[in-house]
């Protein structure tokens, strides 16, 4: 089966629904369209994949020549599928889009997972978004095998038909960079909550409302989900971090800024010194022989049970900081992600 890729390109000015209008504002400029009425067209008339499990999540899209090889996990986890009667022959599809980013000012890939039947059906679906680690790319996600467990998961009813949105991070770390000079001062972290969002509640069936979006991310991308999770719960109502590598303004990274103007984002200061938290439904977990971040996450884990953050933690699994952990626990985030997402 030939995997579907649609280039999505985007321009002009779109009207959301209410809600989703309101955890876009105060910024009312910053609006983006619906994709065109010819990418519409040829989506609508493009052949339906076949339901072949874990296709088209097979092939992701050619790496960037700028970009380092993201190493594929040694294995990843395979079900014995036994399809139910509404889901077994529908399909599903993989979609390679792109917007322009204003914030960011280039444009922006966003892989796109669709549950079986979303081409034949007139459902919504609560949406995932899925953060790569600061050497990985929009695909990482997917080259662990996310969106293949999720269709397996999914076809056997062991989880709700869910979508996956798993965008560009260009080693950002998903926050909002200092000021230049001493940074690039580019809006990372409003780029997810705005203009992602945005762009998925525009061009996709969505449910748009924080009961059902969730953001989670691996390395990097687990402290980045915390910090968009904490600070937009308007947004987001489910957190999960795996294997977050959690930094804090030492100079390392410049675009961290100082550590006055850093914690406004770091997830620490955030659980100390706010109760956003209350509006959160967490998950962090690591590998149990993680040497390279699992001391600063389990400082982490002592902090929340010290203040009573309610969360589901995990550190028992064997595994280190790598692709073979987070491929191997596919199914268990994307059963916790299905457990707490409000379905249509």
């Amino acid at each position: 089966m030939k995997h579907l890729r649609i280039w999505i390109t985007l321009f002009g000015v779109a009207t959301l629904g209410a809600f989703v209008a309101s955890c876009l504002a105060p910024d009312t400029t910053m609006q983006l369209a619906p994709v065109r009425e010819e990418s519409l067209t040829a989506i609508s008339r493009a052949a339906v994949p076949s339901a072949t499990p874990t296709a088209p999540c097979d092939v992701v899209p050619s790496l960037a020549p700028d970009r380092p090889t993201i190493p594929a996990p040694s294995a990843i986890p395979q079900f014995t599928l036994s399809p139910i009667p509404t889901l077994g022959t529908a399909a599903s599809d993989l979609v390679d889009a792109k917007f322009y980013s204003k914030l960011i000012g280039k444009e922006m890939n966003v892989l796109v997972y669709l549950p079986p039947g979303y081409h034949t059906s007139t459902q919504r679906y609560p949406v995932i978004y899925m953060l790569s680690g600061f050497g990985g790319d929009y695909r990482e996600w997917a080259i662990y095998g996310l969106c293949r467990v999720l269709d397996a998961l999914v076809r056997n009813g062991q989880a709700q038909p869910m979508i996956l949105a798993m965008p560009e991070g260009a080693f950002s770390y998903w926050f909002n960079h200092a000021p230049a000079p001493g940074s690039d001062g580019k809006p990372y972290g409003d780029y997810v909550w705005r203009e992602v969002v945005q762009f998925m509640d525009t061009n996709y069936r969505t449910l748009p409302r924080r009961e059902s979006r969730a953001i989670g991310g691996l390395s990097a991308g687990g402290q980045g989900a915390l910090m968009l999770g904490l600070t937009h719960p308007e947004v987001f109502s489910t957190v999960g971090a795996h294997s977050p590598s959690f930094r804090g303004a030492d100079g390392s990274l410049p675009f961290f800024g100082s550590p006055e103007y850093f914690k406004q984002y770091d997830p620490a200061w955030l659980i100390e010194n706010t109760t956003t938290w209350k509006q959160l439904t967490l998950w962090m977990d690591m590998g149990h022989e993680d040497k390279q971040w699992g001391g600063v996450i389990q400082e982490m884990h002592t902090r929340w049970e010290r203040l009573g953050v309610p969360h589901e933690f995990q550190d028992t699994w064997p595994g280190v900081h790598d692709a073979d952990y987070w491929s191997a626990h596919t199914p268990d985030y994307l059963r916790w992600y299905s457990r707490n997402l409000e379905g249509e």
